[in-house]
């Protein structure tokens, strides 16, 4: 006995000892792209190439993007599959170690980091003019496909272009003559699928302006994206999501996608609080005067309790140790206490000029500036910082601002930016309710500690990125990425751009908000790239055509296919695809960890896939859209897996050994099955339109609880032939309510 004891004993311990080891072999794949600059100015990865032009793209190939200038050195990866793939996208013709970086990049593909180059090929050349020897960069352009052979072919009138693969260039634009002068590079002998040549007259030979080889692919400057005659004037030539799809193979990758939620588009929607003492020119009644914030509230916010929508004022506009008033207060608490308003904070004094207070320097900002403060109350352009004449060479403002803050009463104080702020606006607020989300205030660049010191307290972020494609920004280039990395820390962009852009600073065409319209267009077809977002200030309730333009906004809202989130949630999706991890199963399935609030994943290229939900795990539905598959996850599972299976069935949703979702405006989360009865948790704003796939003819009560502020409600629904279930709960289910399904048998 005690023998058999032992035996056990030891196996137990094995057990114990075998499971962290198993654990500690599964790797996440990774999801990340270095993306690679030189700046001895050292300029924010804002402005490159790689996050204005690339990133977008990555992001909706499911790719989050770390950025690092060369200039500090060559990155140094801990470990060798930390990073998916290496892009290199520079706009300076040299490096002072071009050959160390060629090194580098060599060395990377060897441990089997694929790599893009894009750009100028600044590793030609030192920062003397010297020439970098053509082996050494053959090393590196022989595994993306090409063979330099240090030519540079600068006359290019009489060649023609030749696309071996149509589908991976001419995305928004065609090559045009004059053509731009390239390198020569010809197919290397380790292997080379060119898809985009130039052939000079009366010859066979072709000059690779594009090209994969074993180790990633290559794109000449020029001929990935077309630069016209003025700065909105950018297009794409190249197909950048099936070239980054084939460099970084991508082909059946998982998508963390942060534009859809239980099937449906995210809408969300934040205003900026500038303009909030502003008086307004739309009257109240008997001709009373109206503050912009009071026309707001009485005409884009309270008539809409199904678009929820996120205010945040500025504190120092409501705190009368500054510039706050009892009317500025009353309608901060009018706005909160209405239950489609999420409470947020613009910040206390409303920095313009975030990198201004990096390196803060009290007593330079009171030389500089004493206690000077735009007139919020007065024209916008000088609330919004815009200089007319000035010269800010010696304050370190850019000359787009006049003060670097909106108000300059005390000295700058971060924690009272971020925190302090939040905890004050937050005491307007009815209970239950505080302050759930900081939007940038000014340029909306802030540097690391502001965003950690928001982290610390847990209040997500949001602001900057301006994105727009309209007539006025006809591209895809024009569309910001999710967000970007900041140090450690994560910001999130706003969706689309807000109505400075369209009404250029606030100075004319204040109709032109009304053309978001067509961004949302464009971010939606034929790839769903962006939620539906109407970003907007106080202000826009200054004149009939702001607020109108507005106005045709939210009417489009409401006739589009949306599920309608606080933008606090969209920012807390927007970290998730950030920080989510995706790991392949030994059995071929996807669990994922780490995604925060990141509730979908996004299959592409394959219409007959399908969710095999007996063998996934958190898994609560599916749609098929635009050619890809969205998987809907339960946000109560924190580490659900995902097995898919090619369906043969002629339907697109297969019967499943339980109903799960197709398409729902609310959420519904912690799914449970009790013999046959579904209980789940359900969220949202407006009517609770739900679609369901179900066995064909099933029926099934449906039930949402009594509550104190109304009664019990169920219905009786039956799905039709194909197992199709459409149903619309008609409860107020703005703070949260269940819902059952319970199968109904003869």
């Amino acid at each position: 006995m005690a023998s058999l004891l032992k035996f056990l004993r030891l196996c137990f311990i094995c057990f114990l000892v075998l499971i962290p080891l198993s654990t500690a072999q599964a790797r996440p794949v990774s999801r990340e792209i270095a993306s690679v600059y030189y700046s001895p100015q050292d300029i924010s990865p804002f402005y490159t190439p790689g996050h204005a032009l690339a990133e977008t793209v990555l992001n909706f190939l499911g790719l989050t993007v770390t950025h690092f200038d060369i200039s500090q050195g060559l990155p140094q990866f801990d470990d060798p599959h930390e990073f998916r793939g290496i892009l290199v996208w520079m706009e300076i013709d040299r490096l002072p170690d071009p050959e160390g970086f060629l090194k580098w990049l060599d060395a990377q593909m060897d441990a089997g980091t694929k790599v893009a180059i894009l750009g100028d090929w600044s590793f030609l050349l030192d920062m003397q003019g010297k020439n970098v020897s053509v082996p050494l960069v053959n090393r590196v352009l022989n595994r993306l496909g090409g063979q330099y052979d240090g030519d540079w072919e600068q006359f290019t009138f009489d060649y023609s272009i030749n696309h071996l693969d149509p589908d991976m260039t001419g995305y928004e634009s065609e090559i045009v003559k004059p053509f731009p002068p390239f390198y020569g590079v010809t197919k290397a002998e380790s292997g080379s699928t060119p898809f985009v040549v130039a052939t000079p007259p009366q010859s066979d030979s072709n000059f690779l302006l594009g090209a994969f080889g074993p180790s990633g692919g290559f794109v000449q400057d020029g001929y990935a994206v077309r630069t016209g005659r003025n700065e909105h004037d950018r297009k794409w030539i190249l197909n950048p999501f099936k070239f980054f799809s084939r460099v970084f193979q991508l082909e059946d990758f998982p998508k963390l996608d942060t534009t859809t939620l239980m099937g449906r588009r995210i809408y969300y929607s934040h205003i900026d609080g500038d303009g909030w003492r502003n008086i307004s020119e739309i009257r109240g009644d008997n001709d009373q005067p109206l503050l912009d914030t009071e026309v707001v509230y009485r005409d884009l916010i309270k008539p809409y309790p199904d678009l929820p929508v996120s205010v945040a004022p500025i504190a120092a506009d409501l705190d009368p140790a500054w510039y706050g008033t009892k009317r500025t207060q009353d309608i901060a608490r009018k706005l909160f206490a209405l239950p489609q308003v999420e409470a947020a904070s613009h910040t206390y004094t409303h920095p313009f000029q975030w990198s201004y207070y990096k390196n803060y320097s009290a007593k330079r900002e009171e030389r500089d500036f004493g206690a000077k403060t735009t007139n919020i109350s007065g024209r916008v352009l000088e609330l919004l910082g815009v200089a007319k004449d000035v010269d800010a060479s010696d304050t370190g403002l850019q000359k787009s601002y006049d003060l670097p803050r909106a108000y300059i009463k005390r000295p700058f104080d971060l924690h009272q930016e971020i925190v302090d702020a939040a905890n004050y606006i937050s005491t307007f607020c009815p209970p239950g309710k505080k302050v759930e989300l900081l939007q940038w205030s000014g340029d909306t660049s802030p540097f690391e500690a502001a965003i950690a010191m928001a982290d610390s307290i847990g209040l997500p972020n949001i602001n900057g990125g301006d994105s727009r494609w309209d007539p006025d920004y006809p591209s895809l280039a024009w569309v910001a990425p999710v967000g970007m990395r900041v140090g450690k820390h994560i910001q999130i962009y706003a969706s689309n751009s807000n109505e400075n852009t369209y009404t250029h600073l606030w100075s004319d065409r204040y109709f032109g908000f009304r053309y978001l319209a067509n961004t949302i267009e464009n971010t939606e077809s034929p790839i769903r790239l962006r939620p539906f977002n109407i970003y907007y200030h106080m202000y826009s309730g200054e004149k009939v055509a702001s607020r109108n333009a507005v106005l045709s906004n939210l009417e489009l809202a409401r006739k589009s296919t949306i599920i309608p989130v606080a933008a606090s949630r969209y920012a807390r999706i927007g970290k998730g695809f950030f920080t989510a991890e995706i790991e392949k199963t030994q059995d071929g399935n996807w669990q994922i960890r780490n995604r925060g609030e990141a509730g979908t994943v996004r299959f592409d290229n394959d219409k007959h896939l399908t969710v095999d939900f007996d063998n996934s795990y958190g898994v609560i539905g599916q749609i098929h859209y635009q050619g890809s598959l969205y998987v809907a996850l339960d946000e109560a599972i924190d580490e659900p897996v995902i097995s898919v299976k090619t369906s043969t069935a002629e339907t697109q949703y297969p019967v499943a050994r339980q109903p799960y979702i197709i398409s729902s405006r609310w959420r519904a989360w912690d799914l449970q099955n009790s013999d046959g009865t579904l209980h789940m948790k359900i969220q949202g704003f407006g009517k609770g339109e739900m679609q369901w796939r179900t066995a064909p003819q099933a029926t099934y009560k449906l039930t949402v609880p009594a509550r104190n502020d109304q009664p019990e409600w169920s219905q009786t629904v039956t799905a039709d032939a194909k197992g199709i279930l459409n149903y619309v709960v008609p409860v107020d289910a703005i703070p949260g309510a269940e819902l059952t399904l319970e199968p109904v048998t003869d």
